[in-house]
């Protein structure tokens, strides 16, 4: 089979992936379409990524390892069990939210990403739903996979555009006779990235296109748009190895997502940690100073 029929079972399989493997997915692209486009790109050195984690009720989490990765042997085989935008079930990855131009909050897109509550259109909650944000810095430069070649997040985020006229560059720098289909290609695994989900399955060739670059010994990580922030955001996904060799906690805090269908309210809570020096989490009170009202908040709801 030869690399463009492999590309259009590809396009065939991504109609009906309810029906198709993920093992089948991965195959055609190792063995058929073989010599994989790889988007290269710097992530630089003390670059911020924020992570959110829903909080149960009031209580606060305790320990660093509640906000990193998942390392419950019993919650990887029992609850991690299915595809994320690039891990299969019972994969542990490590998923955070990074600046960009149109949201410079980075702890507003992983709430975003991470939020049932934020993703219904019709979902209402006036009591606030609470979040902890934890960021995290990284301590030496590596090399990423960028998806910036999906047609409307390059319409909708300056940075992606930016990328992406980059990366063209670049490919018709090397002046290679199958560029064009290298091109369509990424074209195509971007808008795999940029999916609005409609079943689980439907991640699966985003996440084959992630576990087979990350084989590569340069890719350590794959940065895509933010489908919940309608592009506007950037999320990074990394392996654990990756996270472990050079990524440090440097601060949390609490945050509360109030919303109706018709708006929504991102507002401190009342806890914050501002130094994070071993596994225990030291929080502190947020000055009210800084703490939205009941009546700050009726009057951005318009109540």
């Amino acid at each position: 089979m030869t690399k463009e029929e492999a590309f259009e079972k590809l396009k065939e399989f991504s109609k009906k992936l309810d029906t198709i493997s993920y093992d089948e997915i991965y195959t055609l692209l190792r063995e058929s379409v073989r010599r994989i486009p790889i988007p290269l790109a710097k992530f630089h050195k003390n670059r911020e990524l924020d992570r959110a984690r829903l909080n149960k009720g009031d209580a606060l989490y305790n320990s660093i390892d509640d906000l990193g990765y998942i390392k419950d042997r019993n919650i990887i085989d029992n609850f991690l069990t299915e595809y994320g935008r690039a891990n299969k079930p019972h994969q542990v990855m490590f998923y955070g939210a990074i600046k960009t131009s149109p949201i410079d909050k980075p702890r507003i897109t992983a709430i975003a990403e991470t939020s049932k509550l934020f993703q219904d259109k019709d979902g209402s909650n006036l009591d606030g739903e609470k979040y902890t944000i934890s960021r995290w810095i990284n301590n030496e430069e590596f090399f990423v996979a960028e998806m910036v070649f999906a047609e409307e997040a390059i319409k909708n985020n300056p940075d992606i555009e930016r990328s992406f006229e980059k990366q063209i560059g670049f490919a018709d720098e090397l002046d290679e006779d199958d560029i064009e289909f290298y091109k369509e290609f990424l074209i195509f695994i971007s808008e795999e990235f940029a999916r609005k989900i409609e079943k689980n399955d439907d991640y699966k060739i985003s996440v084959a296109y992630t576990n087979l670059i990350l084989e590569h010994p340069q890719v350590e990580g794959v940065m895509f748009p933010s489908v919940q922030t309608n592009y506007f955001g950037a999320n990074l996904v990394i392996p654990i190895e990756t996270v472990d060799k050079y990524f440090t906690p440097q601060v949390c805090s609490t945050q509360i997502l109030y919303k109706t269908p018709e708006k929504i309210l991102i507002a401190n809570g009342e806890h914050y940690c501002d130094e994070i020096t071993g596994q225990e989490i030291n929080w502190k009170l947020t000055d009210e100073q800084y703490l939205s009202s009941e009546e700050e908040i009726k009057k951005h709801f318009n109540l």
